[in-house]
């Protein structure tokens, strides 16, 4: 029965929405409903007794002319639109999302709270967040399944300007790339101290990174498809940074320590 009378709620509110948001503010008489929003006397009239019905719409006068939203009315009213705000986005995402494989984790909060940064004609854009945030950071954590050359160039520049830490997760498969193609680079990078690096024998399913800097933390991850970046979600919401650091955490559980690199 509860889920038949939320069922209803939702069904009203998604097709009557347009009458509730215009009484939100103040009372309006049916004709001025009329007026509005361009919709036939019966059509009005259908919508105020639904919306009466589910509690959300109040009369204001004794002989029920003019109408105004209840404060249950507007509480659903905000919900319903950031409802549609947060579906919005997700359609959006949907080209970068696709990418995953199927059943791979992503927390619903870390979504909805996040910018998309995607370009299918300048995909490096996507790696622009992450380097303007390295700016003023104290530590970079992460995990990477794929690397790209200019990865070397950003990191070991930012480790030079001050002190700062990093903590990577790569993949096993990675590792042996990198040591055979930028095997230099990765030594130099390596070199500084307050570099650690863990190995990870499976496939990491996207580049989760966690940016430690003032005034708020912030996390990412980037999609790849077929070793090129589809797109990147940046957030610096509590939960989703949270929820970041607890995969990352397990992630890190399930490697190995590299102790020691050599050219």
């Amino acid at each position: 029965m509860e889920t038949e009378t939320g069922d209803r709620f939702r069904n009203v509110l998604s097709r009557r929405y347009d009458v509730l948001e215009s009484v939100r503010e103040e009372s309006k008489a049916k004709a001025e409903l009329v007026a509005e929003l361009d919709q036939s006397r019966s059509t009005i009239d259908r919508a105020i007794t639904e919306l009466l019905t589910i509690d959300c719409l109040e009369p204001t006068d004794s002989d029920r002319s003019r109408y105004r939203s209840t404060p249950t009315g507007t509480v659903a009213l905000q919900t319903y639109q950031e409802y549609c705000s947060d579906t919005d986005f997700v359609q959006r995402c949907a080209p970068v999302l696709n990418a995953l494989e199927p059943g791979t984790e992503i927390s619903e909060c870390f979504v909805s709270t996040a910018e998309l940064h995607a370009s299918s004609k300048t995909p490096d854009v996507a790696l622009q967040p992450t380097i303007d945030l390295l700016e003023g950071a104290t530590k970079l954590t992460g995990t990477a399944p794929v690397v790209f050359g200019e990865y070397f160039d950003i990191l070991t520049e930012w480790m030079e300007r001050g002190e700062a830490a990093m903590e990577l997760v790569l993949e096993q498969e990675l590792l042996e790339s990198i040591v055979t193609n930028y095997s230099a680079e990765f030594t130099t990078l390596t070199g500084f101290g307050s570099v650690e690096l863990y190995v990870y024998d499976g496939e990491i399913p996207y580049a989760l990174w966690l940016i430690d800097r003032e005034p708020t933390d912030h996390a990412g991850i980037t999609i790849y498809e077929q070793g090129g970046i589809k797109g990147s979600l940046v957030t610096d919401a509590d939960p989703a940074v949270r929820w970041g650091r607890a995969q990352y955490d397990r992630l890190k559980a399930e490697s190995t320590k590299l102790e020691s690199h050599q050219s």
